[in-house]
């Protein structure tokens, strides 16, 4: 039987993916309390990322701070879930096995009241994606995320996703708009719409892209004033152009287009295997910007990718530099065995390709410096998601993503969390 009252410390690492997943895992618990000191923990619940070497070694470290408490507490449950432990399973085991007390893969987060009880490895089932009954607890009650599809399709060189995450699997539009509502209804003011790959929902369960009929029936189905924000969507001109017609009839929809393009080049992108060409990135952007004059895009780089010379990367800054991306975002280049990138040949220094990122980020923050400016003295639309201290708030606009984007800090003591204001920009 699970304890009562069992303390348990999260974990959760990588992505806002990751953040549903954990939220699963604690929705299949019961008679259970969150908390943040490990030392008064019966279990901890590292919930992983194996995306990048930088993240693996985050999560490496996350699992040998925590062993540092089992020395005090022998009884203590060190659980490792996720994607480190779905790619590098063999390794954790043969590592770890003697001190950890169950390692849960991507498929198996189910699992985990059996794996508190009786610990061992659980890596094996079929691929697996969430229903709405299986999550009813939010680490965030303001602002959460919901996962419409799991896995990818795509064959980017660069990408160890679909080695650890499988074949793109949509959830059913009935069922999403099943979990949004319910969430609606428990106060949620902010829908995050995420997957590996948005722009390709539906096809596997309906034969054709669906994520446009899945935005119509969410609106049309929910009453309520809320945000909703589509994250993770694959350059697709197509629905980049059906999006912006409904963000021109309801305000709910956010004006914000969370597209990562990786690189501008041609050849880069070619080697990259993207499947586009740096004219039709642009195509995106031009429409974007000209049919919504306030839009924002953001959208992510992999800086110092094989054969990317001096040619390519100034021609990348020269693109960043136009300030035509409102946010943009870079990765180092990471070397994946067991992609196709990890075979090709002229790879720069990790020297180099520090330095060309440094630069790109100083780029980065003179943009946002810029359009934050723009702002001043602007009325806009807050959303307040927390406090900063005692004296302040945190908002943020529709403008801004939960976990990556800027807030707004608010000292007014007649606004509550959780709710809209239109306030002034100062």
């Amino acid at each position: 039987m699970q304890k009562n009252n069992l303390n348990i410390g999260v974990i959760n690492l990588g992505c806002p993916k990751n953040t549903v997943d954990m939220e699963c895992m604690l929705s299949s618990l019961k008679n259970f309390t969150i908390t943040k000191e490990p030392n008064k923990a019966d279990v901890i619940i590292i919930n992983t990322c194996g995306f990048l070497k930088k993240a693996r070694l985050e999560s490496e470290k996350a699992i040998k701070d925590m062993l540092k408490y089992k020395k005090e507490n022998k009884k203590l449950k060190i659980i490792i879930a996720g994607c480190y432990v779905e790619k590098e399973k063999e390794k954790l085991i043969k590592k770890y096995k003697n001190y950890i007390h169950s390692f849960i893969g991507v498929n198996d987060l189910n699992k985990i009241l059996r794996s508190i009880k009786y610990g061992g490895e659980y890596l094996d089932s079929k691929p697996y994606i969430y229903n709405s009954n299986e999550r009813k607890i939010l680490l965030n009650e303001i602002s959460t995320y919901v996962k419409i599809a799991d896995g990818c399709n795509r064959k980017c060189s660069f990408c160890v996703i679909p080695q650890i995450k499988g074949s793109y699997r949509s959830r059913t539009i009935d069922d999403i708009i099943k979990e949004i509502k319910n969430l609606i209804a428990a106060g949620v003011k902010e829908i995050n719409l995420i997957s590996q790959d948005s722009s390709y929902y539906g096809v596997d369960i309906y034969g054709k892209k669906k994520l446009i009929d899945l935005i119509k029936k969410i609106l049309k189905e929910i009453k309520e004033y809320f945000w909703l924000r589509i994250m993770y969507l694959y350059p697709d001109f197509s629905i980049v152009k059906d999006l912006v017609k409904i963000m021109k009839i309801d305000k709910r929809l956010c004006r914000y287009f969370d597209m990562p393009f990786q690189h501008i080049n041609n050849k880069i992108l070619h080697n990259m295997k993207r499947g586009h060409n740096k004219e039709y990135l642009l195509k995106i952007i031009k429409y974007i910007k000209k049919e919504i004059k306030d839009a924002v895009i953001r959208s992510s780089f992999i800086v110092g990718f094989p054969g990317e010379g001096e040619k390519e990367y100034n021609e990348l800054l020269c693109f960043i530099k136009q300030g035509l991306i409102d946010k943009p975002g870079f990765f180092l280049y990471s070397d994946e065995p067991g992609t196709d990138a990890f075979n090709l040949e002229n790879k720069n220094d990790l020297k180099e390709i520090k330095k060309r990122y440094k630069k790109l980020t100083v780029v980065a923050k003179n943009i946002c410096y810029y359009n934050n400016k723009k702002l001043k003295n602007k009325i806009v639309n807050c959303l307040i998601v927390g406090n900063k201290n005692k004296n302040f708030f945190l908002g943020r606009t529709q403008y801004n993503a939960p976990d990556i984007d800027d807030y707004i800090v608010l000292n007014n003591n007649n606004i509550a969390k959780g709710n809209f204001y239109k306030i002034k920009i100062k």
